[in-house]
């Protein structure tokens, strides 16, 4: 990659999309230097079955267009599902031209939906993973799973996803009511229909004591109307998506996080709640154990382990010292995380595979 001026093409969902990888798109592209000119294609938008296949269509269209200027990287955001077939496709279609090519693994089912492809499927994804110059994945757990599929370790980078660190921290008075939040998917695999049943086994002293905002997009009304069901909605506020700015309003007016995922990557909404200083009560899935560590600076439980849920609240409830000491560590943890340090380590990646005129390093 040229030192004075360099051009990336970037895919992945749309900026407006609602999630994390949006979110780490949207980051990225405002923290790269100014000698670095980032080009977005739109793979994905929200919408219907034929909004999302004429999106993808016009990428492959965009893409073609955009490689005849010889891009010095280009630079791919994939999961697993349809994420992961659109991606190859589009990623073939790059290295057919010779382009310098990051495939960027997101998301936290991919093990699954590995072990789910078919051979024709599994061998094509192999082969592009193994052609292209660089995959960057998020963490060191996501590193031992793509090696062990057959993808050279020399060509895996482990970059986790960045964080905004807020100027200061709100000082968190003992005593009181103790806010939980929630942002993400509202599925039962990110766990918040078990939250609603964990805080309906909470002691009468608890549930006296704690107030819950859950805050996302899907199955709303359905996470209502099993709050309705187990008597918590009183507790319990289910909310739909919100943005940024009342994002961080809540989590400035919160006590602690909780994301008791079944699977996950390494989620965004965890870093931002660490970073405003929020204990996060998780699951040891995908990359969270390499940023909490259980009793330290939060508190793990078995994905769907309603019991230890409830524990786990009831813990960070009633030992309100801990519960402030543990978000004060996990502050700390994500300070290495900020999003220049980010930009910095990928256009280093970028460097790494890119040359003068845009084609393949080999």
């Amino acid at each position: 990659m040229r030192e004075s001026s360099s051009n990336v093409l970037m895919l992945g969902p749309g900026l407006n999309v609602r999630g994390g990888v949006s979110g780490v798109e949207r980051l990225l592209l405002s923290a790269l230097p100014e000698n670095v000119h980032a080009t977005h294609i739109a793979t994905m938008v929200e919408g219907g079955k034929w909004t999302k296949a004429v999106t993808f269509a016009q990428s492959v269209a965009k893409l073609t267009l955009q490689l005849n200027r010889h891009p010095d990287v280009v630079h791919i955001h994939f999961a697993s599902g349809a994420s992961n077939i659109r991606k190859i496709i589009l990623a073939r279609v790059a290295l057919a031209r010779g382009a310098s090519v990051i495939m960027h693994a997101h998301g936290g089912g991919y093990q699954k939906h590995w072990a789910n492809m078919s051979p024709a499927t599994r061998a094509i994804t192999l082969n592009t993973l193994q052609s292209v110059q660089r995959l960057v994945v998020l963490g060191e757990g996501w590193k031992a799973f793509f090696e062990s599929i057959g993808v050279p370790k020399h060509r895996i980078v482990v970059l986790p996803n960045p964080v905004v660190l807020p100027e200061s921290v709100p000082v968190r008075e003992l005593g009181g009511k103790i806010r939980f939040v929630y942002f993400g998917l509202i599925s039962q695999r990110k766990g918040v229909f078990d939250l609603t049943e964990a805080v309906a086994r909470l002691s009468p002293e608890c549930r006296a004591r704690v107030q819950f905002v859950l805050a996302g997009h899907g199955e709303v009304p359905q996470l209502r109307e099993h709050a309705d069901k187990l008597g918590v909605r009183d507790v319990v506020e289910v909310r739909e998506w919100v943005d940024p700015a009342e994002r961080d309003r809540l989590l400035a007016a919160a006590h602690a996080f909780v994301l008791p995922s079944h699977t996950e990557g390494l989620p965004m909404s965890l870093l931002e709640a660490m970073a405003w200083g929020l204990p996060p009560i998780c699951t040891p899935v995908g990359s969270i154990p390499e940023y909490v560590v259980n009793g330290a600076n939060g508190l793990l439980i078995e994905p769907g382990d309603v019991s230890q849920l409830a524990a786990a609240i009831e813990k960070l409830v009633l030992q309100e010292e801990d519960r402030v000491h543990m978000g004060r560590l996990a502050r700390a943890t994500v300070e290495p995380l900020c999003v220049k340090q980010y930009s910095d380590r990928m256009c280093a990646v970028y460097r790494s595979v890119a040359n003068g005129n845009g084609r393949r390093a080999g």
